[in-house]
C-alpha cells in the first residue's frame, strides 16, 4: 500500500511539473484573421509585433502581418494605424507610398484584431467611416 501511495505521489508531481511547464507558452502566435478571395491570401496577424501608445493629439498602433498564398508566406506587411483628435482612424503600411495614408474601412480584421487586444474601442459612423 505504501509503495502505491510513492507511485501515485510521482506521477501527480511528473504530471504537475509537465502542466506547469506547457500551460504558458512564450512563443510568439500568428493568429489567422482574414481570407481575401480576390487575391487567394490568407492574413494571419503576427500578435508579438503589436505596440500602441497615446499622445496628445490621439492614439496610434502598430501590427505585422504575414500574407499566406496556397500554404507559402508572400510577404511580411506591418500595418501603422493612428488617429488624429476626432479623425476618422487612417492607417498606411511599409508597401504603401509613406506621403499619403487611407481611412480605414469598417470590415478592417487586422484593424479590429489589434483594437480588441488592446482594448480600445471605436465608433462606425454611416455603416464606412470609423472612429
Amino acid at each position: 500500500m505504501k509503495k502505491i501511495k510513492i507511485i501515485l505521489c510521482i506521477i501527480t508531481l511528473v504530471l504537475g511539473i509537465f502542466t506547469v511547464s506547457n500551460g504558458h507558452q512564450s512563443e510568439a502566435a500568428d493568429v489567422w484573421v482574414e481570407h481575401w478571395n480576390t487575391e487567394g491570401i490568407d492574413v494571419y496577424v503576427m500578435d508579438d509585433t503589436l505596440s500602441h501608445g497615446t499622445t496628445s493629439t490621439g492614439r496610434w498602433f502598430s501590427i505585422s502581418t504575414k500574407m499566406v498564398k496556397n500554404g507559402h508566406l508572400k510577404e511580411v506587411i506591418t500595418w501603422n494605424f493612428s488617429k488624429y483628435k476626432t479623425d476618422m482612424w487612417r492607417y498606411q503600411t511599409n508597401t504603401m507610398d509613406q506621403r499619403h495614408d487611407t481611412v480605414v474601412s469598417a470590415g478592417d480584421k487586422v484593424f479590429a484584431y489589434g483594437m480588441n487586444r488592446i482594448g480600445w474601442s471605436y465608433e462606425i459612423r454611416d455603416e464606412y467611416w470609423v472612429y
